[in-house]
C-alpha cells in the first residue's frame, strides 16, 4: 500500500416456485476499509463509526516487523518479546467491531507497505530462527492475534518479492488460525507462486488499482491468480483519488467486465481529512450498491420492454433496465417518460414489491415523481403505487417499495412524471418481486 498515499455457493435452486426461472440468489458484496492511526487512537467513537458504516471488513493498516521482531502498528509499538505492550484499551475496542448491531463481519491485519523493509526483516528472522513455537515471529504474532482477534493477515509486500520466506511466513500464520490475503499491485509471478503454495489458506486477493497499480485490470489478475480479485481505489484527496460516485462507477464496470463481488477503499485517514468528498458510509455504499444484485429474485426476466421514447443512446436502450446489471442503464433525452415490462409466454404475476436502482452518473437524471401501473391488455391500467420527491443518496443505490397488490398482471409500467432537474431521465435497473 503506497504510504502516500461463501460455503453456500447456491447451486441453481431450480425448484419450481422457489425462484423464478432466470433468477439467482447471490451473496452480498464485500466492502473493505483500510485505516491507519485513527483505528488505533480513535477509541470507541471510531469503532462505532465503522460499525455503522456499511463496510463488511476492517483492515488494520499497517503492522511493521522490525529487525528484532518487534511489531509496530505504524509508529506505535504493540508487541515485543511475545507480549502485547500497546494501548491497553485497544483490544477491547476492537472486540466491539463485530458485536451487533454492526456491518463489520471480519477484521484483518495488514503487514508491510511501500518503502519499508518488513518482508526483508521477516526473511532475515526466518533465516536465523525459523517459524517454530520458540521463534520471535511465532511468539509475537500469537500475542498480536490474542490482542486483536483478527481473522486474517494481509500481505502488502512491496519491498521484497521472495517467495520462499513469504510462504514460510504464511504457513506459520495459517497454523496460528489466520486466513491469508494478498494485496498486489505488480509482480504477478511472485503472487501466483505464493498463492499456489499457500493453497486454501489464501481466501482473498485485494488488487491495488491506484498509484503504482493504477493501470491494473481485475479481469487479467483474475485469470492469472485463479481467483476473483477484490479491486481497491483511493478515496478523494486534494491531489487526486476518487469520489464515492467515481468509486461506484468503476466498481460497477468491473462487476460487468470481471465479475467482482467485493472491493476496498484506501483509506479511512484520508476520508477524515476530506470530509467534503464523502463519509466512510458514502464510500461503503458506493461499493455495496454497485456490486449488489438488484434484480436477484426479480420476476422481470425473459420478457419484453417498451418505453415512451426510442431516442436512447446505443447501449442504453429500454432493455437495459431489466438486464440484471446495475452497470448498465436506460436513458432517454427527456426529463419524464414511461417504461414498461411485459412477461413472456403471456404470463401474469402479482408483484408485491418493486425496486429502482440509480444509474452511474448525474443525480439530476434520477426519477423523482412516478406512478407504477399494472395492466392485462396494455391499454387499461390500474394504479398500484405513486411516489413524490424521491431521491437517491448515491450512485447504484437500490430502493425497494412495497405494494398492496394481489392481482396478477401481464404488464407493469413505471410512469416517471418528473426527474430531479436534469435534461435526461435514466434508471439503471427495475425489479419486480413476488
Amino acid at each position: 500500500m503506497k504510504r502516500k498515499t461463501l460455503y453456500w455457493l447456491l447451486s441453481c435452486l431450480i425448484l419450481v416456485g422457489l425462484f423464478p426461472a432466470g433468477a439467482s440468489a447471490q451473496t452480498e458484496p464485500e466492502s473493505v476499509i483500510y485505516g491507519g492511526g485513527p483505528f488505533y487512537s480513535g477509541g470507541t467513537a471510531t469503532m462505532n463509526t465503522l460499525k455503522q458504516s456499511g463496510f463488511t471488513t476492517v483492515m488494520l493498516w499497517t503492522i511493521h516487523v522490525h529487525g528484532n521482531g518487534d511489531l509496530y502498528y505504524n509508529d506505535q509499538l504493540v508487541v515485543s518479546n511475545g507480549t502485547y505492550v500497546g494501548n491497553s484499551a485497544w483490544p477491547g475496542q476492537l472486540a466491539t467491531l463485530k458485536q451487533a448491531p454492526t456491518s463489520v463481519k471480519r477484521l484483518e491485519i495488514s503487514v508491510g507497505s511501500w518503502g519499508v523493509s518488513d518482508f526483508q526483516n521477516i526473511k532475515n528472522l526466518i533465516a536465523s530462527q525459523g517459524t517454530g513455537t520458540n521463534s520471535i515471529l511465532y511468539k509475537n504474532f500469537v500475542a498480536l492475534k490474542n490482542a486483536t482477534s483478527a481473522d486474517a493477515v494481509s500481505f502488502d509486500n512491496e519491498d521484497l518479492y521472495d517467495v520462499a520466506s513469504s510462504v514460510s511466513f504464511g504457513k506459520m500464520l495459517s497454523d496460528l488460525g489466520f486466513n491469508i490475503t494478498l494485496c498486489p499491485y505488480t509482480n504477478v509471478s511472485y503472487w501466483k507462486s505464493v498463492k499456489s503454495q499457500l493453497g486454501a489458506s489464501v481466501d482473498r486477493i485485494y488488487l491495488q488499482v491506484y498509484d503504482g497499480g493504477a493501470g491494473n485490470d481485475p479481469a487479467y489478475w483474475n485469470s492469472q491468480m485463479g481467483m476473483t480479485v477484490m479491486p481497491g481505489l483511493d478515496s478523494k484527496t486534494s491531489s487526486g483519488g476518487n469520489t464515492p460516485g467515481q468509486v461506484a462507477s468503476r466498481m460497477a464496470g468491473w462487476k460487468a467486465s470481471a465479475g467482482i463481488t467485493g472491493g476496498f477503499i484506501w483509506y479511512y485517514d484520508a476520508i477524515l481529512n476530506n470530509p467534503g468528498a464523502g463519509s466512510a458510509a458514502d464510500y461503503a455504499a458506493a461499493i455495496n450498491n454497485a456490486l449488489s444484485s438488484p434484480s436477484s429474485g426479480s420476476l422481470a426476466t425473459g420478457g419484453t420492454a417498451a418505453a415512451s421514447s426510442t431516442n436512447s443512446p446505443a447501449g442504453e436502450e429500454k432493455e437495459k433496465a431489466f438486464d440484471g446489471s446495475s452497470a448498465t442503464k436506460w436513458l432517454i433525452f427527456a426529463n419524464s417518460g414511461w417504461i414498461q415490462y411485459q412477461f413472456g409466454n403471456n404470463a401474469a404475476h402479482a408483484a408485491a414489491s418493486y425496486s429502482i436502482t440509480s444509474a452511474n452518473d448525474y443525480p439530476a437524471r434520477d426519477p423523482k415523481n412516478w406512478t407504477l401501473l399494472g395492466s392485462n391488455d396494455g391499454t387499461n391500467w390500474t394504479t398500484l403505487d405513486s411516489r413524490s420527491n424521491e431521491s437517491f443518496s448515491s450512485r447504484f443505490q437500490t430502493k425497494t417499495y412495497g405494494l398492496n397488490n394481489s392481482t396478477a398482471f401481464k404488464y407493469y409500467r413505471l410512469n416517471v412524471t418528473a426527474n430531479n432537474g436534469g435534461e435526461e431521465l435514466q434508471i439503471a435497473e427495475i425489479g419486480l418481486y413476488p
